[in-house]
């Protein structure tokens, strides 16, 4: 007697895409790390992150995020805090190494 498998055979995996990833700049906390939104192929489902500020410029770079612009205040704050930090220029260099040289 011939049974019918249970479940069909699964397709074949095919490549996926690569996943854009984006990252937003919103605040800073303690003069020390970076709150930024995180997301991968969509801008509007993010995830809030915060980080050091030397761990944000290296997680952007290994995640080759594309750099949203921030709000004006929230842009002049962090760079003001990250001069404290010996960081100047910290989001302008995070764009210049995103792979379409970011958009802030």
């Amino acid at each position: 007697m011939d049974q019918e498998p249970l479940a069909a055979p699964l397709p074949e995996a095919r490549p996926s895409a690569p996943m854009q990833a984006y990252v937003r700049v919103t605040g800073s906390r303690l003069d020390t790390y970076v709150e930024f939104e995180f997301s991968l192929n969509d801008r509007d489902l993010t995830v809030e992150l915060i980080l050091p500020f030397r761990a944000f410029e290296d997680f952007c770079e290994r995640q080759k995020a594309v750099i949203l612009p921030p709000e004006p205040d929230v842009a002049d704050a962090l760079e003001r805090q990250a001069w404290r930090q010996h960081q100047p220029g910290l989001l302008r260099r995070v764009a210049a190494r995103a792979p379409d040289g970011g958009e802030v």
